[in-house]
């Protein structure tokens, strides 16, 4: 359903709501307005009713639009339990101790409607990068891409994509939501830049000449690209403030990556421990660091990645005391309302656990590497699946 602004909708909210009408009129004409009883049957209808939609999510986000309507549906769902427990608390007579429990038993069902609203907000980022990885990603970074795209087209490309889905959102949702769709896209923006770059290096097999023909020419082609993305969101923070704050946390991503490659190929004169440690502090795991600071390298100076793994070997002390490995990482990629895909750390393991590129060093240490990634990664199961 679409109302006349263009909102989207399903009759989900009607639907659940009508049922549970029923079954809260006939308990309320069984059973007295002061009883304890009716609090504990409301309470059992509302427990009933998040377990549902714990269970059913996700099977209503299936496309860009499915997203939108659902994000509006729980939306809406919130706001109609938030009603329901209004008016029965208006109409009997509890004490103070059944309020709580069912002001209890209320919020938690309202705070699951209004996680999974956001939640399904951020996750349309998935439906978003499916039509820019076919038409985009696989471009990024060719022999196309560094000699004759000067004008950086598949970034503009990537704009203009961006520029059309958040029309479309601005049309489906709300305001509120569609901030949260645009933080999850400029995070999915980065996140898609640096693994369609890491994705090279995996490609690339030469241990002795660069990936690219003309490095400083690939590297000012990744200036040109990293800043008209970064203007196109910087563009949203006049009706978007909050952007603001994460547009800087975002972008370092894709600014240390070209500084570490800057570096590697000899044209900066900043030193690799600082970036390497900026790197550290974002993935929070030195495995993930090496693999990465070694894939760089491998891009622009395939003869120096050796020396790259044991610089930041001889880190490790200094880069886990400033950025130890994330204790609560299981605990939050295992979250309902965890959205994947736009984690640099979470991109990275996935394309290493199946890599085949043989690395300066010895198998066992990348084996290693490897299996401690699928116990931090909840148990490795989608690890491992992806390796499959």
């Amino acid at each position: 359903n679409q109302s006349n602004e263009g909102k989207l909708t399903t009759s989900l909210c009607e639907d659940v709501y009508s049922f549970s009408s029923v079954q809260l009129r006939t308990i309320r004409e069984r059973l007295s307005k002061k009883s304890d009883a009716l609090i504990l049957a409301v309470c059992i209808i509302l427990s009933h009713m998040r377990s549902k939609q714990v269970h059913a999510r996700n099977n209503f986000l299936e496309d860009l639009e499915t997203c939108c309507a659902a994000s509006n549906d729980f939306t809406r769902m919130s706001e109609k339990c938030e009603d329901m427990i209004a008016e029965l608390m208006d109409q009997c007579e509890f004490s103070e101790d059944m309020v709580a429990t069912i002001d209890a038993t209320s919020n938690e069902l309202m705070a699951v409607y209004s996680s999974d609203a956001v939640y399904s907000a951020r996750s349309v980022h998935i439906y978003v990068f499916d039509p820019i990885e076919e038409e985009i990603g696989v471009r990024l970074f060719e022999e196309q891409w560094e000699a004759e795209l000067v004008d950086n087209d598949l970034a503009l490309s990537l704009v203009r994509t961006l520029e059309d889905f958040h029309e479309d959102l601005e049309q489906y949702m709300d305001n509120f939501m569609v901030v949260k769709s645009v933080m999850s896209l400029m995070s999915a923006t980065t996140i898609f830049y640096a693994k369609c770059l890491l994705q090279r290096a995996e490609m690339h097999r030469s241990n002795k000449k660069p990936y690219f023909g003309d490095v400083r020419t690939a590297l000012d082609r990744m200036t040109g690209d990293i800043r008209v993305m970064r203007d196109y969101f910087d563009g949203l923070v006049p009706t978007m403030p909050s952007l603001k704050k994460n547009i800087e946390k975002d972008f370092e991503i894709l600014t240390t990556i070209h500084e570490l490659m800057s570096i590697a190929a000899g044209f900066s004169v900043s030193e690799a421990e600082d970036f390497i440690l900026v790197l550290q502090k974002r993935v929070r795991d030195v495995g993930i660091t090496k693999h990465i600071a070694g894939d760089l390298w491998h891009l622009v100076q395939p003869t120096e990645e050796r020396y790259v793994w044991e610089l930041v070997e001889s880190m490790e002390e200094q880069l886990v005391a400033i950025a130890p490995v994330d204790d609560a990482l299981a605990l939050e990629v295992n979250d309902r309302s965890y959205v994947k895909g736009l984690r640099l750390d979470e991109m990275a393991v996935k394309l290493y656990v199946k890599s085949r590129r043989n690395r300066p060093v010895k198998a066992t240490a990348v084996e290693s590497i490897v299996n401690n990634w699928r116990t931090n990664w909840g148990g490795g199961d989608e690890v491992a699946a992806e390796e499959e």
